[in-house]
């Protein structure tokens, strides 16, 4: 069944692609959801430090 999350783009080196696969093996975890846990882990420690991000999503449909 397809995802109903859309598709996001994303450029890295090789070495840290690598790196983050070999991580999401480790954690039994597909390469995109592991990538996914990273980027809300580093979000939330952001906030934690500078207080929550207000965003408006409906900016991206318009």
């Amino acid at each position: 069944m397809p995802s109903s999350v859309p598709m996001r783009g994303l450029r890295m080196s090789d070495e840290l692609y690598l790196k983050l696969r070999h991580i999401a093996e480790k954690h039994n975890r597909s390469y995109n959801q592991e990538s996914v846990y990273a980027l809300k882990s580093y979000v939330e420690n952001y906030e934690k430090e500078n207080g929550e991000i207000i965003v408006n999503p409906e900016v991206l449909y318009q």
